[in-house]
C-alpha cells in the first residue's frame, strides 16, 4: 500500500511538472509570435512610408503623374501612372507651366494636381512590378483614407487615391490603419516635401485652403 501511494505521488508531481513546462513553452511561443507580428507590421509601415516618399520624387524624375490607390475592402494598395487619353505623350506639367514660373499658377496646380480630362492608370514604365496589388499583413486593415476629396471609409464602396504631380507636389493625404493588436497608426503625407510622418494612434488632420500647413483637430 505504501509503495502504491508513493508511486502515485511521483506520477502526480510529474504531471504537474509537464503541465508547467507546457504552459511555459506556450507562453514563450505566444510572446515570440506577438513580437514577430509586431516587427512584421512595423516593417510594413516603414516600407509603405518609404514607397509614398519614393512616389513623390519619382513623379518628378519621370515627369509623370503617379497614383496610389487603396482597396479598403481587400486591404490592398496598388501603384500606377496616370496617362491622359487625349495625348499619352503629353503631361499636364508641359501644358500648364510652359513659359510660366508664376507662384500663383504653381499653387493652383498644387491644390488641384489633376492631369485633367479622361485618364487611364497604367503600370509605371520604370517600375512595372509596382502595379501589382500589395496586401496588408494579416489582421491589419485600413480604417479610412483622407484626401482633398474628403474621408473615405470601407463602407463607402469607393477607391480612394493620392496623386503625385511631376511638379514636385502631391495631394494631401492621411492614411489610418489598425494593427493586429488593435493599435492604430496614422501616416501623414506632406504635399510640399513628400515626407511622410508616422503617428501612433488615430490622429485627425485636415487640409485648410489658404494655409501653408496642415492643421490637426
Amino acid at each position: 500500500m505504501r509503495r502504491s501511494l508513493k508511486q502515485t505521488g511521483l506520477t502526480l508531481i510529474e504531471v504537474v511538472i509537464v503541465l508547467l513546462i507546457i504552459g511555459l513553452v506556450t507562453a514563450l511561443v505566444s510572446v515570440n509570435l506577438g513580437t514577430f507580428s509586431y516587427w512584421k507590421e512595423q516593417g510594413f509601415i516603414r516600407r509603405l512610408r518609404e514607397t509614398l516618399e519614393f512616389l513623390h520624387h519619382q513623379a518628378v524624375v519621370d515627369q509623370s503623374f503617379y497614383r496610389i490607390e487603396f482597396d479598403l475592402e481587400r486591404n490592398t494598395y496598388r501603384i500606377g501612372v496616370v496617362r491622359p487619353e487625349d495625348d499619352p505623350n503629353s503631361t499636364e506639367l508641359a501644358q500648364t507651366t510652359a513659359g510660366s514660373g508664376l507662384l500663383t499658377l504653381e499653387l493652383a496646380a498644387f491644390l488641384n494636381p489633376s492631369p485633367g480630362g479622361i485618364t487611364t492608370m497604367i503600370p509605371p514604365p520604370s517600375f512595372p512590378s509596382m502595379a501589382q496589388p500589395v496586401q496588408l499583413p494579416a489582421d491589419v486593415i485600413f480604417d479610412d483614407i483622407v484626401s482633398m476629396r474628403g474621408k473615405d471609409l470601407p463602407s463607402d464602396g469607393v477607391t480612394p487615391y493620392v496623386l503625385f504631380s511631376p511638379r514636385g507636389f502631391s495631394e494631401f493625404g492621411v492614411i489610418h490603419m489598425k494593427l493586429s493588436n488593435g493599435a492604430q497608426v496614422t501616416l501623414l503625407i506632406n504635399p510640399f516635401t513628400g515626407l511622410v510622418e508616422t503617428h501612433n494612434g488615430y490622429k485627425e488632420f485636415q487640409w485648410t485652403y489658404g494655409n501653408d500647413k496642415n492643421s490637426k483637430t
